[in-house]
């Protein structure tokens, strides 16, 4: 049976600066989308399938591969690595397997970036309540990442959300004084924003100065019904429902209270 290291173990070792070698048997597209990066760790992709080749090429030798050196082996959810180590670990390899492969990987790093930026804020706000929330904006990385970057400028200084989803999902309207930790792209924590004020509003009766407040693309409110409800629509039309210009809008304005 092959050794194993969990996502923290790994994390202390990087922040250690330890010389590491790591070999992501992914395919060469979702490596390149994301994988481990540190000065000290030296990161090899090596698609699983060059692997089990070696295991009815017995002769064959892959000079990426070193013997002389521990190789941590990760693949997305640590399946395909415990298969690639099996294979290596029989040829004499020093090899030892992430647990949870890159998807454990993502969530620790995003807890600990969570987790790091309220206690540097609470040094800072001692007087900070004890519950927060930590989320992204939008459905996608690129979205996030843009988003995010406005809100750490000082740009985007609101938000607004379907009502209908606080409905369905039994969820709490955000309220004022609530503090929220904004998240990247990658799930990591760039800010923390206090929410000021909450207004339920129909779609078409949002404002041109709430639209300006949230401060993407031109930020008109033309631009702002326009990307909000291409938006909606993919929303609604996940829980079966249909976009109306009278649908209520959760309008949330906030201020950055801390950032990196």
């Amino acid at each position: 049976m092959v050794k194993t290291i969990t996502a923290e173990e790994l994390f202390r070792k990087i922040k250690a600066e330890e010389a590491l070698v790591l070999v992501d048997v992914r395919a060469e597209d979702k490596y390149n989308h994301f994988h481990i990066e540190a000065n000290t760790v030296e990161d090899i992709n090596m698609p699983k399938t060059e692997i089990f080749a070696l295991e009815d090429e017995v002769e064959k030798v892959n000079p990426q591969l070193t013997k002389d050196r521990e190789m941590i082996i990760t693949c997305t959810t640590g399946n395909s690595a415990t298969k690639c180590a099996n294979i290596l670990s029989s040829r004499d390899y020093d090899v030892t397997v992430l647990e949870g492969g890159i998807t454990a990987w993502k969530e620790y790093i995003s807890n600990e970036s969570i987790q790091r930026m309220w206690e540097e804020f609470k040094n800072v706000h001692p007087d900070a309540p004890e519950h927060y929330e930590a989320w992204s904006f939008g459905n996608s990385k690129q979205m996030a990442d843009e988003l995010a970057e406005l809100v750490v400028k000082g740009t985007k200084t609101a938000t607004s959300s379907n009502y209908r989803l606080y409905e369905l999902e039994g969820e709490p309207l955000p309220m004022v004084g609530l503090h929220n930790i904004i998240l990247d792209g990658k799930g990591m924590a760039v800010a923390v924003v206090e929410t000021v004020s909450v207004k339920v509003v129909p779609f078409d009766k949002v404002t041109e100065e709430h639209a300006y407040l949230e401060g993407e693309g031109d930020r008109s409110l033309r631009y702002w019904q326009e990307v909000h409800e291409e938006f909606f629509i993919k929303e609604l039309k996940e829980v079966h429902q249909d976009f109306h210009h009278e649908m209520p809008v959760v309008c949330e304005t906030f201020k950055l209270v801390f950032k990196n």
